[in-house]
């Protein structure tokens, strides 16, 4: 705990010091003069609902703007006033929470129904519970931290809440808060949330949880079941996806019964689906229409202590029309890297009304745009490793001024798309290996995506299905 509590001060120092050089200052020196800011490191457009800082009167504020860019803030009311969630109590222990997209019913804690208002569909099968926690036996015959023996599912148990209330009735964002003890040593405090939906923006059912935990070898999940069939279901991993069967119909089967996945796992017919975000745990399942993630194991060895102590998650349910598509793998990247509101110190008082001040307008790096291909993500911009000004002197100095930008296909398809770079300067571009090597010269396929003659702003790419492609921007002297 030590260690990480030291990399998590050194990460955000170093990021304090980058924001005060770009001229932002952070949340902990926020002040009522303070021009809010909401820094994207997306290379995507995002438009979300943010809370905003305890030095600021409104609560909520809306964040927009373009990819990889200071974001401007406004007051949600003004800015959509349409945009609104609610929260009642409909009965002893029964809450429903809605906004424009979904109604969602809560019973003993757990989603009883949840009902696309759009599609007209509803996605908890009757008699079910999402959002359900549960705990296992977990003793494996031999390496307790590592193996999990099938034989675990047999002893599933319903973990039942002892305390469920509204802890946020905001027009922007609902909440309701759900304790339940897991042993005399154990709890979790869940948070299940409905932010109001924002225009066409695809909402989702956020929940933060908050976990004491001090069990031996116990295993700790929760569980979404849904009304959607299909035999096989999506994981992510990085720069593709992995397909395993929802059945257990042969012993090969029956052996992928847990699978690793990053940040969502998929569950979709042609016409309807559903996506299950998370931040930080990378153990999944699908058992039929049964949807599981996991949370947390107590192995004793060879770690008699491993994974004691308070951890903070979160998760969340994304229901979407039609089948996977890029629109689950974008909500995932936003949901793992939340909005970072910032503030510009001004003479006049919180300004709230509109656009960035001049230090915080869209940057250099908002000018990267992929166009024309939403399955195709822009992964990384970084300057050339052999450029004369930041070499090293390990491998040979390159003349000239370089950014390299890495680019990936997420859905398994072969692509063509445009890598856009808007007014920078780029005399040439090439294909490259992961180090940097040129290995095709792209420059040819250069254009101007206004039509116009003169400078390039960008060029024409393709990828095959889950290609991760490298590209080198040489800039003009």
């Amino acid at each position: 705990m030590q260690i990480y509590a030291e990399v998590f001060a050194t990460g955000e120092r170093l990021l304090s010091e980058a924001l005060s050089e770009l001229g932002f200052d952070d949340a902990k020196s926020l002040t009522a003069n303070s021009s809010l800011s909401a820094i994207n490191t997306l290379p995507c457009k995002r438009s979300e609902i943010v809370k905003l800082p305890a030095s600021h009167p409104q609560e909520y504020g809306l964040a927009d703007g373009e990819a990889l860019s200071a974001m401007s803030v406004r007051p949600l009311a003004s800015a959509y006033s349409a945009a609104t969630a609610s929260i009642t109590e409909t009965g002893p222990g029964i809450f429903e929470l809605r906004n424009s997209q979904f109604a969602v019913k809560v019973t003993d804690g757990a989603i009883t129904s949840l009902y696309d208002l759009n599609a007209e569909r509803e996605l908890i099968p009757k008699g079910k519970k999402a959002a359900q926690l549960v705990i296992y036996d977990d003793k494996p015959l031999y390496w307790q931290a590592w193996d999990v023996e099938v034989y675990h599912l047999q002893s599933r148990q319903e973990l039942s809440p002892h305390k469920v209330y509204i802890s946020s009735s905001s027009s922007a964002k609902v909440s309701l808060t759900i304790e339940t003890k897991i042993s005399d040593k154990s709890w979790i405090t869940t948070t299940l949330s409905l932010p109001a939906a924002i225009g066409n923006a695809p909402s989702a059912i956020e929940i933060e949880a908050d976990i004491e935990w001090h069990e031996t070898m116990k295993f700790l999940k929760v569980e979404f079941p849904v009304d959607i069939t299909n035999t096989e279901a999506s994981y992510e991993t990085q720069y593709g996806i992995v397909r395993r069967p929802t059945h257990y119909n042969t012993s090969w089967d029956m052996a992928k019964f847990e699978v690793c996945v990053h940040k969502w796992a998929d569950l979709s017919e042609a016409t309807y689906g559903v996506s299950i975000l998370n931040d930080s745990k990378y153990g999944f399942a699908v058992a039929g229409n049964v949807m599981r993630l996991s949370i947390l194991r107590a192995p004793k060895a060879p770690d008699a202590h491993a994974d004691m102590g308070r951890h903070t998650t979160k998760y969340a349910i994304f229901p979407h029309a039609g089948p996977l598509t890029h629109a689950t793998v974008r909500k995932a990247f936003e949901f793992n890297n939340p909005l970072r509101i910032v503030g510009h110190q001004s003479s006049t008082a919180a300004d709230l009304a509109g656009q960035p001040t001049p230090s915080t307008k869209p940057g250099v790096l908002s000018a990267f745009k992929i166009l024309g291909a939403d399955n195709l993500i822009l992964d990384t911009i970084k300057r050339g490793e052999d450029d004369e000004d930041v070499s090293r002197g390990e491998l040979p100095v390159k003349k000239g001024h370089s950014v390299i930008v890495r680019v990936y296909d997420a859905l398994g398809g072969k692509s063509k798309g445009v890598l856009s770079w808007g007014e920078i300067k780029v005399k040439k571009v090439a294909k490259t290996n992961a180090l940097e090597d040129e290995e095709e010269d792209l420059s040819a396929h250069m254009l101007g995506l206004d039509g116009a003659s003169g400078a390039a702003k960008g060029v024409k790419i393709e990828l095959r299905a889950f290609e991760v492609a490298t590209f080198k921007l040489v800039l003009e002297d």
